[in-house]
């Protein structure tokens, strides 16, 4: 590689003794994934390496801090060893208010009883408790009639 600016290999996910990096830049290189394969076995505290080419993986079984490898890795010429960028994902705070559910619930229940042709009692008991929970009206005016 020479002079060459190294990979970068990011890290997709490590604990103790197994780390994965991911060198999307080389993606599909069987010839390159062969060669790191080979270097980083030679390397002290490696167990085991295993390469996807096709994914740009390479999977590191190790003793010692994955640094170690790293830095050996890097003045092997093969990678530059970062973190994966977090991808952060904004969404908006939805607040359901659980007797809305409960009402709408029993909204859809009356409906299924008029469907059926039962509108007395069943349908119009169920209209009657989902607008009382739904908040729609009260008795007492205040929206809470201490039930």
């Amino acid at each position: 590689m020479g002079d060459a600016i190294l990979p970068l290999a990011q890290v997709a996910h490590a604990m103790p003794g197994r780390a994965r990096l991911r060198i999307a830049d080389r993606r599909g290189d069987a010839a390159y994934f062969a060669s790191v394969s080979k270097a980083l076995s030679a390397i002290a505290g490696v167990r085991a390496v295993e390469v996807a080419p096709m994914t740009g993986s390479v999977l590191i079984q190790h003793s010692g801090p994955l640094a170690r490898i790293g830095v050996a890795a890097q003045e092997a010429r093969l990678f530059v060893v970062g973190e994966a960028p977090q991808i952060t994902r904004e969404t908006a705070e939805i607040s359901i208010d659980p007797k809305i559910v409960a009402a709408l619930a029993l909204f859809a229940a009356a409906l299924w009883q008029m469907s059926k042709e039962r509108v007395w009692p069943p349908a119009i008991t169920l209209l009657w408790y989902a607008t009382r929970l739904g908040g729609v009206w009260s008795l007492d005016g205040d929206g809470d009639n201490g039930e």
